[in-house]
């Protein structure tokens, strides 16, 4: 079975608000919670190349009870951490996923690229995530677009989004963002699906940022 790319385009940050609020009325009616209680992200791991298509990044928008196909093409992507040091990065990806709750087949991955000056970027990425506190904090899922740091070299990193104390992530990465310019948006097509072997009781859902 193969996916194929929507035609109709959602915004990163707009899919993410009507997804998480979708999940929101069918899970949990967004119940006030205290904050959680999440370990400071350590630096980032360097590999060879970004991958949008990672299947650990976008196996939460397949239909249910199913999951990508193995691929020695796209390993799964290292667990999103802080910019290490040393690593320049030249560009920015986004890895915009696209997926109808109600359509098993709605679903879309496009990788934005953003070019020009990334220090204020690296300075929101940068920021600490805040410490856990008795606050009052919404139950929704929210659903964070992978972001990939790449050096000129083509090497690259998955990026850890800084989060407030209820684990939401907080507005400088994406206003940084808003604020690049985008130098390419490619829509990537899926490979072959499959059916999970046997149910599992609880829905996938995206990495952490």
């Amino acid at each position: 079975m193969r996916f194929m790319p929507r035609t109709a385009r959602v915004s990163a940050h707009a899919a993410a608000l009507l997804g998480a609020a979708a999940v929101c009325v069918l899970v949990s009616g967004c119940a006030s919670i205290p904050g959680g209680n999440a370990k400071e992200a350590d630096p980032a791991q360097i590999v060879d190349s970004h991958d949008c298509l990672a299947p650990n990044l976008i196996d939460w928008a397949l239909p249910r009870h199913s999951r990508s196909t193995p691929d020695p093409e796209h390993p799964y992507a290292p667990k999103a951490g802080r910019v290490p040091e040393g690593f320049s990065p030249a560009t920015a990806v986004r890895c915009d996923v696209t997926a109808d709750i109600g359509d098993g087949q709605g679903f879309s991955v496009t990788a934005v690229t953003f070019a020009g000056d990334l220090a204020p970027l690296l300075a929101a990425l940068a920021e600490p995530d805040d410490e856990d506190s008795n606050v009052a904090c919404t139950e929704n899922l929210e659903l964070v677009p992978p972001l990939w740091l790449v050096d000129a070299a083509g090497r690259a990193i998955n990026a850890h989004y800084p989060v407030d104390a209820c684990h939401k992530t907080k507005p400088g990465v994406r206003d940084a963002l808003a604020a690049l310019t985008v130098a390419d948006s490619t829509t990537l097509q899926l490979g072959q699906v499959q059916p999970l072997p046997t149910p599992v009781s609880d829905p996938i859902t995206p990495s952490s940022p």
